[in-house]
């Protein structure tokens, strides 16, 4: 195979991924059969490794491990990080973590062998109750064998081929440090979705398994090379126009809109101070100052959105701090109002950091859009099965069918349009949280509930400050 390269070459580090960023990633992830972790440092590996395994281990499968560069003492350490319980796990026969040269080189390598080992195991893990087998492999062992790389990827490539509704699914690790560019760039032909930077991500090099064996070495590179230069130039003008409209239309919103709406306010108001005023014409002109008003407040919650939503920053959400800190700033904004709640749990979840400004936008809403006097809403937060629920609900008609419908589809259009943008920045904020936004029904009454995951649950408070910072370490 292609030569182990030198240790030497200076690690490029272009922003350590955090553990929360990492773990984001995975959930509510739908994951294809076989994909391949590219990492710098041993670290974001085991860190990426332990995401991929509380993944799988949540959605019911069982789980395996192969070692070779790491020795079992740094991949507990990792899995325990990411709140397995590793002890209790290996008991159960849910999680093993072997040795893997005694799995892949034990009598040489055998493609086929291999193959039907994991078929082997997937069938009796299924058997045991579990949904599937999920697999992590450190690729170091490929050093220890006389077999060519290109003969590895063929049996990566065999492996797509071989029973593809076996619920079966594969992470293979490629240090950057360890395996040379050809190899790396070889193994972008075999993996659908790839991991890199913390990112999971779309493989545009992939090519399927009957592809793969039909082409020749030269071709297929040079074809690859050929459609990607192609798909990157048009991805790239279509993106430079939608930005430049975008941002058109972000300034004349953001900064003309304000600006003028702000000299017409000032005009009403020097009407308004006039005392011979007609009081027919004053209430027309405080109907109109409140309309300009909302108007600008729209322009400055879009402006929030393009500064605040546009990275998308996961971290860790005491949900009970952030519902008590919306409450009081709700009733700071409206004297008066009577706002309970009913915080059946407090988890720590890991969620947008903007969460709050969502939970103020949705009182703000239940407070003001109804009749009553004083205005009234309650706040519960509960867990349901496999669902951290918030629910905000008031007195008063639900969310109109029609912009319930434009937000769930994500198209506005003339006949349905959600009114003003701050239920957009909610949904943004819930699903950047990879969380849900609906609207139940219930007579008389408003609700909006915000749907989580329980995968986004952290241990605790004290792991959710603590384990957010992935540190660089040497390779052991």
């Amino acid at each position: 195979m292609a030569p182990e390269t030198e240790r030497t070459r200076p690690k490029e580090r272009k922003g350590t991924p955090t553990l929360g960023e990492i773990r984001s990633e995975f959930i509510d992830r739908d994951l294809p059969r076989h994909l391949a972790l590219f990492y710098d440092d041993v670290e974001t590996q085991l860190t990426v490794s332990a995401a991929f395994a509380k993944h799988e281990l949540g959605r019911g499968r069982q789980f395996l491990y192969l070692y070779e560069d790491n020795d079992v003492a740094a991949v507990r350490r990792a899995f325990e990080m990411a709140d397995i319980d590793v002890e209790e796990r290996r008991a159960a026969g849910a999680l093993r973590i072997e040795d893997a040269t005694e799995v892949y080189l034990k009598e040489e390598f055998d493609p086929q062998a291999m193959i039907g080992a994991l078929e082997d195991a997937t069938t009796e893990a299924v058997d045991a109750g579990y949904t599937g087998l999920s697999v992590a492999g450190e690729n170091t062992w490929c050093f220890h064998t006389s077999f060519s790389f290109d003969h590895v990827l063929e049996f990566e490539s065999d492996f797509d081929a071989c029973a593809p509704d076996l619920p079966v699914t594969a992470l293979c690790q490629y240090s950057l440090d360890r395996f040379d560019q050809e190899s790396i760039s070889k193994a972008l032909w075999t993996h659908e979705q790839i991991v890199y930077r913390g990112r999971i991500c779309e493989n545009p090099f992939y090519v399927p398994p009957e592809e793969f064996r039909r082409s020749e070495t030269s071709k297929l590179e040079a074809r690859l090379m050929l459609e990607q230069t192609y798909n990157l130039s048009q991805a790239r003008r279509d993106v430079v126009q939608r930005e430049q409209r975008i941002g058109v239309l972000n300034r004349t919103l953001r900064h003309n809109i304000r600006n003028e709406l702000n000299i017409v306010l000032g005009h009403l108001a020097d009407v308004g101070r006039d005392e011979g005023l007609p009081e027919k014409y004053r209430e027309r002109l405080e109907t109109a100052s409140q309309y300009a008003e909302k108007i600008v407040r729209t322009s400055e919650k879009a402006r929030y959105v393009e500064q605040t939503l546009s990275e998308g920053r996961l971290g860790p959400i005491d949900l009970e701090r952030a519902v008590i800190e919306s409450v009081e700033r709700t009733r700071s904004l409206v004297p008066g109002a009577e706002i309970t709640t009913a915080l059946g749990a407090s988890p720590t979840v890991l969620a947008d950091e903007n969460f709050g400004e969502a939970l103020d936008e949705l009182l703000e809403n239940a407070v003001q859009h109804q009749e009553r006097s004083p205005p009234v809403a309650n706040v519960s937060l509960d867990v349901h099965e496999q669902t951290v629920v918030l629910e905000v609900r008031n007195p008063g008609d639900p969310i109109p069918a029609d912009d319930q419908r434009a937000l769930r589809t994500g198209q506005e259009t003339s006949l349905n349009h959600a009114q003003g943008i701050g239920l957009w920045m909610v949904k943004w904020i819930v699903e950047n949280s990879h969380g849900r936004l609906t609207f139940p029904t219930h007579p008389g009454e408003s609700r909006v509930r915000i749907e989580l995951p329980a995968t986004s649950v952290l241990a605790g408070s004290g792991a959710a400050a603590s384990e957010f910072r992935v540190t660089d370490s040497d390779e052991p």
